[in-house]
């Protein structure tokens, strides 16, 4: 029997120490009817590991993240969440040990499977399906476009790589397909930039106005919204998924010039450019 293939699947990841608790979430969730991919299973002998997880994970249609102190510490773990956020893909953390979790997990809804592990399993099956049935009832987030130019995506992949390193690949390439022009591309990587200079450089090679470059003016004093630290921070938190670790200075820039922290809100969204992810910020936002 050939093992199946990544696509429709929903990729396990985990720590390689956690394997007893892995292997038996997967088989119980398959003997549920949800299709799970899982590298002990479906890996053949014939393959390379590498390129057969890398592919599994581009592929598929969201992850399963069994997180515990060991994968929390996982480089491997921390890569596939990363890929499948930053391409969109739906992640299910399934905690089994209580540990910090990963920033980029802390919004997310988690399955706690510490107590009775019959209740997390159905509880995972259910959110599956649900997200299954969700995504084949949903029109598509955004209008096709024409592709841009390869030679330009290419040539923008190689001015981010010196600036943000082995991430830009992966970045562009999610950004690529939400853009409809090399200047809109341009503007979408910007925003992964912390170094304002750096920004505004690599803004203009694209042929973009930068768009963070200068500070907005403060609101007037008597409209100047009242918007507190621990808000402030918050918005951070959330922004950081979106637009990556220069949410801190976004935020901050934006508050100065919010007249409220619904105002705020709403131009921190604006900056999201991929519809879903920014009515996901919306909601998580209290908007």
């Amino acid at each position: 029997m050939n093992a199946p293939t990544p696509e429709g699947n929903y990729f396990l990841s985990y720590s390689r120490s956690d394997e007893e608790f892995a292997l038996r979430l997967a088989k119980d969730l398959r003997a549920r009817g949800v299709a799970m991919w899982v590298d002990q299973f479906d890996i053949r002998p014939s393959e390379h590991w590498d390129r057969a997880i890398e592919r599994a994970v581009r592929n598929c249609r969201g992850i399963v993240v069994i997180v515990s102190p060991r994968s929390v510490e996982s480089n491997n773990v921390a890569d596939e969440i990363s890929f499948a956020i930053d391409s969109g893909k739906s992640v299910l953390p399934v905690l089994i040990e209580r540990c910090a979790l990963p920033l980029r997990l802390t919004r997310m809804q988690v399955i706690d499977a510490t107590g009775k592990y019959e209740r997390a399993l159905q509880l995972c099956a259910d959110e599956l399906r649900q997200r299954d049935s969700d995504a084949s009832q949903s029109t598509p987030a955004m209008p096709a476009h024409e592709p841009l130019d390869p030679s330009g995506v290419s040539l923008a992949r190689e001015r981010l790589a010196p600036i943000l390193g082995p991430i830009a690949g992966r970045l562009v390439e999610k950004a690529a397909r939400q853009a409809g022009s090399i200047e809109e591309l341009y503007r979408i990587l910007s925003l992964r930039i912390e170094s304002e200079p750096e920004r505004e450089q690599f803004l203009g090679l694209g042929g973009a106005e930068p768009v963070l470059s200068k500070a907005p003016p403060p609101a007037p004093e008597g409209c100047r919204a009242q918007i507190s630290a621990g808000e402030l921070d918050s918005m951070s938190k959330l922004m950081v998924r979106y637009i990556g670790p220069i949410a801190p200075l976004v935020v901050k820039r934006e508050g100065r010039a919010a007249v409220s922290l619904d105002h705020l809100r709403d131009n921190l969204a604006a900056m999201i450019t991929n519809q879903n992810e920014r009515a996901e910020f919306l909601r998580q936002a209290g908007g």
